[in-house]
């Protein structure tokens, strides 16, 4: 269900402006309407390529929120788009959402809080090139010993390194689907999945602190031009 009524944008990174005019920048984005003043009054604080991402952020979630609300899934209020303490954007008790982000673009997902979702997490990985293949895989640092031996049915290592981050990419949205619950740092080898071919991953969590069926969590992955584009959905029981 969730899948279903997801909203999902994106919003280039702007680019460090040479001469400084961030200031300028950010209240022509204000008096827009594109970005709250608080969000601008948070991004002069931080250090100018971080700025820049988080500001794509925003500006990526703000769309979704409106997307999502012309579609009448939620109803979403103007308010700044602050974060929690884990760094979690804040929404309206009835959507969630997550960000993500790379050097040039970043990605926002909302859904409404409906069927039991409870929490929604994004991740955007860049698709692994030729050029990559002499540095050192990542596999055994984020692989269980049961997802490493899938890599035995890649035609080639370009494939492997793919399947790879394509596993990373899972993860890590569930990683954030699931922090509310746990709070935590979540290793790698905690979260195990099982790649389908039609885009689903069968999530299961061994965390210690979560007693069986008290949290399920639904997860997906895509391939889009240069990019690995992984949700997850998190639910109560």
């Amino acid at each position: 269900m969730a899948r279903a009524s997801t909203v999902l944008t994106r919003s280039p990174v702007p680019s460090v402006p040479a001469d400084g005019s961030w200031a300028t920048l950010l209240d022509e984005l204000v008096a827009a309407n594109r970005l709250h003043p608080l969000e601008a009054s948070m991004a002069r604080g931080l250090p100018e390529l971080r700025r820049a991402t988080f500001v794509a952020g925003r500006l990526a979630m703000r769309e979704a929120l409106h997307t999502a609300a012309e579609a009448g899934l939620v109803d979403t209020p103007e308010m700044a788009i602050l974060r929690t303490a884990r760094g979690a954007p804040v929404l309206p008790a009835s959507v969630s959402g997550s960000i993500t982000h790379k050097r040039t673009v970043a990605m926002a997902a909302v859904a409404p809080r409906a069927h039991g979702l409870q929490h929604v997490g994004l991740d955007l990985e860049r698709r692994p090139t030729g050029n990559e293949l002499a540095r050192p895989s990542i596999a055994r640092k984020i692989l269980t010993a049961r997802e490493f031996a899938t890599l035995d049915q890649c035609r080639d290592e370009l494939a492997a390194r793919e399947h790879t981050l394509v596993h990373f990419a899972i993860k890590e949205a569930v990683y954030k689907a699931i922090d509310p619950f746990v709070e935590r740092y979540v290793r790698f080898t905690e979260v195990e999945l099982a790649l389908r071919t039609d885009g689903e991953a069968e999530v299961t969590l061994h965390l210690p602190e979560l007693h069986d069926g008290e949290l399920r969590v639904q997860a997906h992955w895509q391939l889009e031009d240069d990019w690995i584009i992984a949700q997850a959905f998190s639910y109560r029981g």
